[in-house]
């Protein structure tokens, strides 16, 4: 595992080899980051399976969802200079970016997305294959939320329900397996 530093974007990376999966972290003023626990835990079973794992940091100030997205992209254009295919996983907010930039990878992972916060709204016409996971007592975005973006997303592969709250409390390994279930069949 290493820290890199992409263009003022911090970022970590772990594992090796020629496919590569981006991690864009929840909302940066409700504390999220590439530490997020969540996004950690698979990316360390993605590396461990042989596949190149960015988490990242947005860089400051807060620039409402579009300097997010902006991150995200200069991110996902440093993993394609060494990667064949590439994943992006979002969580929360993250999940508002990564739609954003989606069809431009090659697979879509979104736990618990948002369909709109600030300027930044959901992108409905990802066309890349798609997982959506999603908690049932989430107390930030609803089940019906949920249902919305799974039935308006135009490329739902496959999608998950996971009994728990927002934060996944007491499921991560059930999260992390659906994430990298998902993955590794198709990447």
């Amino acid at each position: 595992m290493k820290n890199l530093n992409v263009n003022g974007i911090r970022a970590t990376e772990e594992g090796e080899g020629n496919r590569g999966v981006i991690f864009a972290p929840p909302h940066p003023q409700m504390g999220g980051n590439r530490h997020d626990p969540r996004l950690t835990r698979i990316s360390s079973r993605l590396a461990d399976s042989g596949y190149r794992c960015l988490r990242f940091d947005y860089r400051k100030p807060y620039r409402y969802g579009e300097g997010e997205i902006d991150d995200a992209r200069e991110i996902l254009e440093f993993v394609k200079k060494d990667s064949t295919r590439i994943a992006v996983v979002g969580y929360s907010f993250g999940s508002l970016v990564a739609s954003n930039i989606a069809n431009e990878a090659d697979l879509a992972v979104f736990i618990s997305p948002l369909k709109k916060i600030d300027r930044m709204k959901f992108n409905f016409e990802v066309e890349v294959p798609s997982l959506v996971v999603y908690a049932t007592r989430d107390q930030i975005v609803s089940e019906s939320e949920s249902a919305e973006v799974i039935m308006n997303l135009k490329n739902v592969e496959k999608f998950a329900s996971i009994e728990t709250d927002h934060f996944y409390t007491g499921k991560s390994r059930e999260l992390v397996q659906a994430v990298t279930s998902f993955i590794t069949s198709h990447l």
